[in-house]
């Protein structure tokens, strides 16, 4: 590790536990797994979070999305707290590096104590070199950090210089909660074949689902985008597997966030002219362009405030390894009224009164409700 220590006073973070020691010169870095609006998003809501409670300097979230750099610049710029700076050189993105690149990065890395870390194939990477790395890092924005090999559990770790967020069975329930609005008997699924993506499109809960209700998976696999000028590849072979997948499903589960959500009207088109249910995993703006229903089991405000306050007591003393890891996000439903119709969907009318938002415009009658479930 390097210069950050341990000294002054100790204080109880909570009644009836041991003293805690604040942290001293803690340098913090960044790591992203790929460019993703979810981790910009998080970032910049923890830095408000910390703003607000007088722990760094005045802060101003950038309006829209920006690339989780410049909102890591903005944040370095900011006042920074007595205990701790924010060191701007020290941003990398996973997704934009060789492995050598890493190995040399991180394993010699001497200016950060401390690395966030957002999205499971970084955590991944970090938690099977741990023996390597010269700082202690916390994962974020991992859709399951168990599955995904970075934490045992709630409360264990594989070593003792991590911590990731864990919202236990978080994509289950956004399954199993779109299962009980419309009960289908088969639904298809396209995902990277590698453990990462395993991982966070959120197959392990599906397949326990499945055998839970007894519907079928049907499954196939295209390689996510590796550069800018791969994704034309990649539509084309998602928008061939979704057709693929038309006449074996009643649902079709939307798991990559690398998606641009302009992209989805003409990826879903076949889809939905054929009436089957588009249930997107990742964000709520895909319901905006055109996917059915979205179950929203991630929020940047929520989270931000997490890692706001994980920060916290880790720089007041908290051995990373005795951090709560232990989360979970309320979740948020929102559907598209237009793409019901068109498919359609019977969705029952207490889901409408419940929905935090509804794209699209409707007919304005009945159409697309189910009249026997009113609230």
């Amino acid at each position: 590790m390097s210069a950050a220590s341990l000294t002054g006073c100790g204080t109880a973070n909570e009644p009836g536990s041991t003293a805690r020691v604040a942290r001293q010169d803690v340098k913090i870095g960044c790591i992203i797994a790929e460019e993703y609006g979810f981790f910009s998003e998080q970032l910049s809501a923890a830095a408000e979070s910390l703003s607000r409670q007088g722990f760094i300097g005045e802060y101003d979230p950038p309006e829209g999305v920006r690339p989780a750099q410049e909102v890591w610049n903005d944040i370095c710029k900011v006042q920074q707290v007595e205990n701790a700076e924010f060191v701007k050189e020290s941003f990398y993105n996973t997704d934009q590096m060789e492995e050598s690149e890493m190995e040399d990065a991180f394993f010699h890395e001497s200016d950060v104590d401390l690395m966030l870390v957002f999205g499971t194939a970084a955590g991944v990477w970090l938690t099977q070199n741990a023996s390597e790395l010269p700082f202690e890092y916390m994962v974020f924005a991992s859709a399951d950090p168990i599955s995904g090999g970075i934490v045992k559990s709630e409360t264990e770790r594989f070593n003792d210089i991590s911590f990731a967020h864990v919202d236990p069975g978080r994509l289950g329930r956004q399954t199993e909660l779109a299962y009980e609005i419309m009960p289908f008997d088969s639904i298809g699924v396209v995902y990277e074949d590698s453990e990462a993506a395993y991982s966070y499109s959120g197959i392990a809960q599906l397949e326990a689902l499945s055998e839970k209700n007894g519907f079928e998976i049907h499954r196939l696999h295209v390689d996510e985008p590796s550069k800018d000028n791969d994704y034309d590849r990649y539509y084309n072979e998602l928008k061939a597997a979704y057709h693929e997948l038309i006449p074996d499903i009643d649902v079709l589960y939307i798991t990559t966030g690398m998606i641009e959500d302009d992209k989805l009207p003409w990826l879903l088109e076949e889809v939905h002219e054929a009436g089957i249910i588009t249930v997107a995993e990742t964000t709520e703006s895909q319901v905006e362009y055109g996917a059915l229903m979205h179950i929203t089991m991630t929020d940047a405000p929520e989270e931000g405030g997490f890692l706001a306050q994980t920060l916290k007591d880790y720089l007041g003393g908290t051995p990373i390894n005795e951090l709560n890891q232990v989360f979970l996000i309320t979740p948020h439903i929102s559907l598209n009224l237009d793409t019901i119709e068109k498919v359609g969907a019977k969705i029952p009318m207490s889901v409408y009164l419940i929905a935090d938002k509804i794209y699209g415009q409707g007919t304005g009658g009945n159409a697309g409700t189910d009249q026997g479930n009113e609230a």
